[in-house]
């Protein structure tokens, strides 16, 4: 006889996107609104990829235009990489989080809209590179997705600023989530360019800011 975990878990390798899509359904339960915290745990021990993947696909949607939305993910892809960073098994969260509201019916106009890609995704990804997801790669990872969760903070002062950042924190959580080191390795190269731009913006600030005195 099977074990309902291993099908649960065979689903989710095989469908690692489609799958973050059924979890958020199952902690929306019909509610008006879902905070933070209660989607996240809905993930289960499973949850360091798929809630990067999370993050990353709600700053690339209207969620991500909404005030404190990205400050807010950008403290659960911190928190999250941290706790990678450092191997710990159970994931934790701040209670703040239960504080931050997302309406029921904005996360499922996000599902209508991007389940036919994340099926196509699915099709597409494998595990491969295991070398590039696991070992001294996922230190590189963890820390890669600090300094990406950083720039949430400045970048969501900008109308959808966070997408650049967001869609690599996604290929990073896909990747770990799909076991998929070839995702990794794109992420990882593209952090480089966001990281370069986000600098030289920084530095125009500052050196706007010189100028006016």
């Amino acid at each position: 006889m099977n074990d309902p975990q291993d099908t649960e878990t065979t689903d989710q390798d095989d469908t690692p996107l489609q799958s973050v899509m059924d979890l958020i359904e199952v902690a929306m339960d019909g509610k008006d609104s879902v905070d933070l915290k209660t989607v996240v745990e809905a993930f289960g021990n499973r949850a360091f990829g798929p809630v990067m993947v999370l993050c990353g696909l709600c700053m690339m949607t209207p969620l991500g235009a909404l005030p404190g939305i990205p400050p807010a993910f950008g403290v659960i892809v911190m928190v999250f990489a941290l706790q990678l960073l450092f191997r710990r098994r159970t994931p934790w969260m701040p209670e703040i989080l239960r504080k931050v509201k997302i309406p029921s019916k904005k996360l499922s106009a996000v599902q209508t809209k991007v389940r036919p890609v994340l099926a196509k995704i699915d099709g597409i990804i494998s595990p491969r590179f295991s070398w590039a997801v696991t070992g001294p790669a996922q230190v590189v990872v963890s820390l890669v997705a600090i300094i990406l969760s950083l720039t949430f903070f400045p970048l969501g002062m900008v109308p959808f600023g966070v997408v650049a950042p967001a869609a690599i924190v996604l290929l990073l959580g896909l990747g770990i989530t799909a076991r998929d080191g070839l995702l990794i390795l794109i992420g990882l190269s593209l952090s480089l360019g966001v990281f370069i731009g986000v600098g030289a913006l920084l530095l125009n600030l500052t050196g706007q800011g010189a100028g006016v005195f």
